[in-house]
């Protein structure tokens, strides 16, 4: 494809990170700023202890199963981002943080009465929510951004979004052999959760936009 971008001096310059938030963009991005840590903790929990939950908590030990239904998250995250374009902003990302905050406690449900198909199908209700939450807080911030700008605003998101993906997996780690596998899915759900929902109030009653 041709090139839409004009050419500049310094190319060594230009491989310098530069991370930042602009100003036409900052209310935007920190009232997006709880679903897109919520998203994202939700895909470190299920990614990285998807399989041992299933083999501990299910009894299914086929390595091809558990893949599948770790895979069903992100999946249907997918499915909804495209289901969503046609929907606003708004509209998507209150959609995604009720899905992840219901979704994900539900989950956590079925783990705890041991309830393989009711686990099926919160994760799949999380799955949504995973992917409508980023999506919409793209949706919500990247317009408002001037073109010359967003290369550092993007920087930003995923720094962000990257953070919260990996130090709770990380945290997680360290919790597993001091207190189990039960408490620490539970407390790990259970945050996701509470970030969820308060996401979700915010948008539905702290913003319009």
């Amino acid at each position: 494809m041709p090139e839409t971008s004009p050419r500049h001096a310094g190319l060594l310059q230009s491989l310098r990170p530069q991370v930042g938030i602009p100003v036409q963009t900052r209310a935007a991005f920190w009232q997006s700023t709880p679903a897109i840590i919520a998203g994202w903790a939700t895909g470190g929990l299920y990614l990285s202890l998807g399989a041992p939950v299933i083999s501990v908590f299910f009894g299914i030990t086929s390595f091809v199963t558990q893949a599948l239904v770790v895979t069903l998250l992100s999946g249907m995250g997918a499915l909804a981002c495209f289901i969503a374009r046609r929907y606003t902003p708004r509209q998507v990302m209150l959609y995604g943080t009720f899905a992840l905050a219901l979704g994900t406690a539900l989950t956590l449900t079925g783990i705890w009465l041991r309830v393989l198909p009711l686990y099926l199908i919160a994760l799949t209700l999380a799955g949504t929510g995973f992917g409508t939450c980023f999506y919409a807080s793209l949706r919500t911030i990247v317009p408002l951004c001037p073109p010359d700008e967003r290369g550092k605003l993007f920087a930003t998101l995923f720094t962000l979004s990257y953070l919260a993906f990996g130090l709770p997996v990380v945290a997680a780690g360290f919790a597993i052999p001091r207190i189990g596998l039960d408490a620490t899915v539970l407390t790990y759900g259970l945050i996701i959760t509470v970030m969820a929902a308060l996401a979700w109030a915010w948008r539905r009653f702290g913003s319009q936009s």
